[in-house]
């Protein structure tokens, strides 16, 4: 389920980036966004990685 979230995360993060729409001009959201993807997924691998044991 996580592997899922984690490909889903990517996409919707990717089509975000490329997409016209921005809430703030200039590269500023983009990269606040990114920087919440990657924190998200860093989350989602450790949630997996502590139900492992």
């Amino acid at each position: 389920m996580e592997n899922g979230l984690k490909v889903l995360l990517g996409i919707l993060l990717v089509l975000y980036v490329i997409s016209p729409v921005d809430l703030a001009p200039g590269p500023i959201d983009d990269i606040i966004v990114i920087i919440i993807g990657i924190a998200a997924q860093k989350s989602l691998t450790a949630k997996r990685n502590s139900s492992d044991y």
